[in-house]
């Protein structure tokens, strides 16, 4: 019989980890939210990439698990990484 991992708060280790994966796309939401008001005609799509991860760090992130990338900017054939 599997027993479930309990968290000092009583709260299950699946439940927390569910609750850190919501946070997460919170924040993603947010970041969206947010550059879609900071962009403007003209800018460079690396200062878009580092205008979100940027946000992204100073609003809870603490890293990026894709190799360090926190924001990928997708614009036909100039898609930043």
């Amino acid at each position: 019989m599997k027993t479930k991992q309990r968290l000092s708060n009583g709260s299950s280790l699946a439940e927390e980890t569910l609750g850190l994966y919501s946070a997460m796309q919170d924040l993603n939401r947010a970041t969206m939210k947010y550059i879609a008001g900071m962009m403007k005609v003209g800018m460079n799509l690396r200062d878009i990439k580092t205008l979100c991860e940027n946000y992204l760090l100073e609003n809870g992130a603490d890293s990026f698990w894709y190799w360090d990338i926190g924001a990928f900017i997708f614009s036909e054939d100039e898609t930043v990484k």
